[in-house]
């Protein structure tokens, strides 16, 4: 076992504390439904650059789950290229060292590779068999882990050949064994026209309902056929897709509104993005969403967390275009603006993994949210591998 301790650390009483002014939903009850008011931040953990564990680098994660019965963190990292490491994508164990009044470590216990079908690792690029690894969520009944794989889409370009795979979702066992895939809808199928989703904009986040009945799949961005990604100027659309666990089918589905792009890149042509990251659910019909907005010249990411409901929203799943269509999207309530915190958290990193974790010793639930530092060789505010651990208030 590691045992990793903050390069520096935040107290629960900090003169920057977020607190958020707006109301939740319906108390907790046994149906397994939570609320949501607002957040005060606990703590902060920022591990090492490139620190190994068990032989691999830590880096990349960009999803997170919480398993009550044995009190541990599931982590997922989206090692793709031999340039990331030498390492094949994998989830980790860990346990987060929290309570009400502080955050002072995090405790890696066991790593492994999740397995293809065909029972070997996944490849690195430019293999037609990578994996972009993007959110785990363990299923309560069986102890399962059910991942989401962005997908590729590279067209050729000078020596670069085309990389044209779909996306996926996977259930494995928690030895990185194979056991399902769920049924993609044809319009999440890569490809090198101009339909389907953009590359790096697909399968982003996965939630499973407090009933554990249903999956909701989170796109990052906008389908082809949708219309624009977001920009500076205007935000875009991508969908949330309502999957039956039992049969691993899609049976509906929602648009959900992306924000615009929150910073002007420097100089003002260079890249930027804006997308969702994760979606973590509250109700049968209530999440948290986590966006993240990215600009070149710009230090740290801009991100936000999002209520939405999808109980009002139009079922969108048979509509192969939403550009031109007309339909309601999910309503979203503002439940955090990072740039809050951004001060006192000396940067927001490319946030991309939440979950609930424990009950904290006041009865009240703690909310987990990680970041995907890129693999990058010197730490920065823009990339780290970054924990934040929130109190949730009523």
């Amino acid at each position: 076992m590691t045992v990793l301790r903050s390069l520096w650390t935040l107290g629960a009483v900090c003169a920057a504390t977020a607190l958020l002014a707006a109301c939740g939903g319906s108390d907790d009850n046994n149906s397994g439904e939570r609320s949501v008011g607002s957040l005060r931040l606990i703590g902060q953990q920022i591990l090492p650059r490139r620190m190994e564990y068990q032989g691999t680098v830590v880096g990349g994660i960009s999803g997170i789950d919480y398993d009550e019965k044995s009190n541990q963190f599931i982590l997922l990292s989206d090692d793709r290229t031999t340039s990331d490491s030498a390492n094949a994508p994998r989830m980790y164990t860990v346990r987060l060292n929290y309570d009400t009044s502080s955050f002072s470590g995090v405790q890696f216990l066991s790593t492994f590779s999740m397995k293809q079908p065909n029972g070997a690792v996944y490849p690195k690029v430019p293999d037609p068999l990578v994996a972009d690894p993007e959110s785990v969520r363990i299923d309560r009944a069986t102890g399962n882990y059910v991942w989401v794989s962005e997908g590729d889409r590279t067209l050729a370009s000078g020596t670069t050949a085309a990389r044209i795979i779909d996306p996926f979702i996977r259930e494995i066992r928690p030895d990185g064994t194979h056991v399902r895939e769920y049924q993609i809808p044809a319009m999440f199928r890569m490809s090198a026209d101009n339909t389907g989703p953009r590359g790096n904009l697909a399968f982003e986040g996965i939630a499973f309902t407090p009933d554990n009945s249903r999956a909701a799949v989170l796109m990052e961005g906008a389908l082809l056929q949708d219309g624009p990604a977001s920009t500076t100027t205007a935000g875009s659309v991508s969908r949330i897709t309502m999957f039956d666990r039992s049969t691993g089918a899609a049976v509906a589905q929602y648009a959900y509104p992306v924000d615009k792009v929150q910073a002007v890149p420097v100089p003002a042509d260079q890249f930027t993005v804006s997308g969702a990251t994760e979606i973590l659910a509250l109700s049968s019909t209530r999440f948290l969403v986590l966006e993240r907005s990215f600009s070149v010249g710009v230090v740290g990411n801009q991100a936000r967390l999002y209520e939405i409901n999808t109980a009002n929203a139009t079922n969108v799943l048979a509509t192969s275009a939403l550009a031109g269509s007309s339909y309601t999207p999910v309503t979203k309530r503002l439940v955090l603006d990072f740039e809050a915190l951004k001060a006192q958290l000396g940067g927001i990193a490319n946030l991309e993994g939440i979950t609930f974790g424990p009950k904290l010793a006041n009865g009240r639930d703690s909310l987990v949210v990680v970041a995907d530092d890129n693999f990058p060789t010197a730490d920065s505010a823009t990339d780290r591998n970054q924990y934040l651990v929130f109190e949730v208030l009523p």
